[in-house]
């Protein structure tokens, strides 16, 4: 390649070696040369490319030769000068992007875009030779690369990165870019999320970079979900926000700071604070990281303890030795909780630690409650409590009525069921009293939305929604005994409800057992066989002569269910232990593993079951097909008849098969000479064996195992999450008292919602004044870009209600019921 210079014969050389020697000058910072070849050649194509298609521009940007570039931008093109600030920018070249973006030229064609609305530049053609897509700008670009400066830069001159509409919107701006570009559309969005996740753009337009990263981060872990071909993108990003916050509390050096960061709410530019506010946000985030940082749970348990700091730092035999004080003053400290509510005695209650030992206390005396009634159900009848020994003068009537109709009916005597319920059962009753004003104290200071997504909420609600028809049908059936022993009839009217689960039932039991006594007290109901024949079979307990439907038989199935469930209940209070908590957690990760592989199975069950069912069919019907003769095979020796007959039958035969407990003779005919059917038959049932018990469940097993080893190797940082939540529902005001003594607040807090009138207008204004200040700041930049689900300053009117309407205290909790 010659130059100029070079050129002995004084020719002068053609362009193509101009731009060559132009090229090489450039790439090279050989500033001297630049200006010489543009000075001598005015014709010459600024723009022209090398043999990869790299402008002069772009190779001085590469090389980091400000000079070069300085020169060149004077007479390069716009295209090219702004595929060079985003090269620069890229490469991580902040002084060259800085002279870029500062440089006459680029203002001028950043203005004319902004005079024509392209501020996302999502219809700009490409360039063929551009390595960057045409909507990516420079402010996303150093975005996405942190790089401080140029972000600064470009904010203070007043650009901004749009966030885009959401998913499913359906304006006329989306449709028109869809149509343009699906995939250009969805990389838009993309890149503009992975500008605005940015640890640079955040922490330097954002008032509130915390709260800015946790609805962004919910806002990407809901687009993941949806969005399923960038899921993976989305999630790191979300996951890049968790560490960026990470990173600010590991700048937090006092425990003043700390406060200041933990107890922020409300809008960005306020100034409001409340107790752990920040921290409860995170929560309802699931910001795990966030919480379980060490800084954190450092100030969470300092308020768990509050006021009992020295139990925290006390060792067993002390810890005991408190609480066996503390539990000895427990009544007079109700006392003054009930009637002197604001001395300072009353207040110990209200310690996070303590409410939660009482309530723990509670539900372990309900369940020893339950124990202590289920010892109590097998003598509560006896063969030696009969109608003759208990009622001699019903037993005559008796004795009367089977002479007359020569109907032994139920003998000559009868076990009588239980007439009384017990004392167990009674306190049990109150309990639950308790239990269900507990409930629904939680669920008028968190609404319904929010309260159903605990699922320990939800099974509370299961419970406690049987218990609630149970005492509206008590109170019902004592009314109507009542009239019933008024009138001597027979009470035929007490409808047979069952709707009614648990002590309902027993009640209800208890009420026809008195109404067949009434009725046996008068010798003329001696005529009516039917109503006798009921009324007797209310009063025995022998439970061969009962139906299959009767309501002892219900209450015993429901409160078997109910009662394990209660005991699972205990898991609740797992967490507050650091080996049983993430025990706990783990075991609830393999349970939503079994529900999944759940589909599966019942895909599979179904699919043999309704096979097999065609294939013997026939056998299960065969009494209604088949005449009668003397050498058919007997039932005993069909066993796909037994096994494979009907529907039920059928799945008992496949679903014990899974557990190992199927038998391979199962399908065998007997006397039928029909051995192709049973080649299928062994076929087919083989087959269901292997893809069940073979393939799926040793991939329920692996599948929880690996759910597993992930819990064990984040065992720290879930624990303390799980531990949290439990925490927060103590520290929260309210739940003092736990069941059945939180009904004694009960007077009080009907007293407090008959005459709150007056707080409920005050903070209705207060809420209009807020809403005021929303409008106020619907343009800013900061406030428009922030739609996450939670609004911190929004729920003070409600909290301030709850606080005045709560049963005994500001806020309920959920406790361990």
């Amino acid at each position: 390649m010659s130059s100029v210079s070079q050129d002995s014969e004084g020719s002068r050389p053609t362009f193509l070696d101009v731009e060559g020697e132009f090229l090489h000058a450039a790439e090279f910072g050989d500033i001297p040369n630049v200006k010489r070849i543009l000075n001598d050649y005015m014709d010459l194509n600024i723009d022209c490319i090398d043999a990869l298609g790299r402008t002069a521009l772009r190779l001085a940007v590469k090389n980091e030769h400000l000079e070069v570039v300085e020169v060149l931008l004077e007479k390069s093109n716009q295209h090219h000068i702004y595929e060079a600030v985003l090269q620069a920018i890229s490469a991580g070249h902040t002084q060259i992007a800085e002279t870029i973006l500062k440089h006459r030229r680029y203002l001028e064609m950043w203005k004319e875009r902004r005079k024509l609305g392209d501020t996302d530049g999502f219809y700009k053609t490409a360039l063929p030779d551009s390595q960057f897509s045409p909507d990516i700008t420079p402010l996303i670009l150093a975005s996405q690369k942190n790089q401080y400066e140029i972000v600064q830069l470009l904010l203070l001159r007043g650009e901004t990165i749009m966030k885009p509409h959401k998913f499913s919107c359906a304006c006329q701006e989306c449709r028109n870019k869809m149509k343009f570009d699906q995939l250009r559309l969805a990389k838009y969005r993309l890149n503009a999320y992975k500008g605005l996740a940015s640890e640079a753009y955040i922490s330097l337009s954002s008032k509130d970079p915390i709260l800015t990263a946790f609805e962004l981060a919910a806002e990407l872990r809901r687009l993941s979900r949806v969005e399923k071909h960038f899921k993976r993108e989305y999630r790191d990003l979300a996951d890049q926000l968790s560490d960026y916050v990470v990173k600010l509390l590991d700048r937090i050096r006092t425990q003043k700071e700390l406060e200041l960061v933990l107890n922020k709410t409300g809008k960005p530019h306020q100034e409001k604070f409340a107790s752990l506010a920040r921290f409860k946000l995170a929560l309802n985030y699931k910001e795990k990281k966030f919480i379980a940082h060490p800084s954190c749970q450092q100030r969470v348990v300092r308020i768990w303890y509050n006021g009992m700091g020295k139990l925290e730092r006390a060792k067993w035999p002390k810890r005991l030795t408190m609480i066996a004080l503390f539990s000895c003053a427990y009544p007079f400290l109700i006392f003054l909780h009930v009637f002197f509510p604001n001395t300072k005695g009353a207040k110990i209650l209200q310690f996070p630690v303590l409410k939660f030992v009482c309530n723990a206390m509670s539900f372990f005396t309900f369940l020893l409650l339950i124990v202590v009634s289920t010892i109590e159900s097998s003598q509560s009848v006896s063969k030696y409590r009969t109608l003759h020994s208990e009622y001699p003068d019903k037993h005559h009537v008796y004795s009367l009525f089977r002479n007359k109709t020569d109907n032994t009916v139920f003998g000559d005597d009868f076990p009588l069921r239980p007439s009384f319920p017990s004392v167990t059962e009674m306190l049990m009753s109150l309990w639950i009293i308790g239990m269900v004003c507990q409930e629904c104290n939680q669920l008028f200071h968190n609404g319904i939305m929010q309260h159903i997504l605990s699922f320990y909420n939800l099974l509370d609600v299961v419970l406690l929604t049987v218990y609630i028809a149970t005492f509206t049908l008590r109170f019902w059936t004592m009314y109507k005994v009542i009239v019933w022993y008024a009138k001597i009839l027979c009470f035929d009217t007490l409808p047979h409800s069952r709707s009614g689960f648990g002590l309902c039932t027993r009640f209800w039991t208890i009420c026809k057992f008195h109404a067949a006594l009434a009725f046996l007290s008068n010798p003329a109901n001696i005529a009516q066989e039917l109503k006798m024949l009921e009324h007797l079979y209310w009063l025995n307990t022998d439970r061969i002569f009962w139906s299959p439907t009767d309501p002892i038989n219900l209450i015993e199935g429901s409160f078997a269910i109910a009662n394990i469930l209660s005991v699972g209940r205990i898991s609740y209070l797992l967490p507050a232990n650091e080996i049983l908590g993430p025990l706990q957690i783990s075991l609830g990760r393999m349970l939503k593993d079994i529900a999944k592989f759940g589909v599966l199975f019942l895909l599979v069950i179904f699919a043999f079951m309704v096979g097999l069912h065609n294939l013997y069919w026939y056998y299960s019907e065969r009494n209604d097909i088949e005449l009668a003769f003397p050498d058919r095979p007997v039932v005993a020796t069909v066993n796909a008849e037994v096994n494979f007959g009907g529907v039920m039958a059928t799945f008992r035969t496949v679903f014990w098969a899974m557990f190992g407990r199927g038998e391979p003779e199962a399908v065998l005919l007997g006397g039928y000479n029909n051995t192709f059917t049973s080649d299928i038959g062994y076929f087919i049932y083989g087959a269901y064996n292997i893809s069940m018990v073979t393939v799926l469940l040793n991939m329920l097993i692996a599948m929880m195992t690996r759910s597993f080893t992930l819990i064990a190797e984040d065992s720290d940082r879930e624990w303390k999450f799980s531990r949290s939540l439990l925490y927060m529902d103590y520290i929260s005001n309210g739940g003092t008292l736990p069941a059945p003594l939180n009904i004694l607040g009960a007077p009080k807090a009907l007293f407090k919602v008959l005459f709150c009138g007056c707080c409920c207008c005050g903070e209705a204004h207060s809420d209009s004044e807020d809403q005021e200040d929303d409008a106020d700041d619907a343009d800013s930049p900061m406030y428009s870009a922030r739609n996450g689900r939670v609004q911190n300053g929004k729920s003070m009117s409600r909290s301030h209600l709850a606080k005045q309407m709560s049963i005994d205290g500001p806020t309920g909790v959920r406790t361990s019921h």
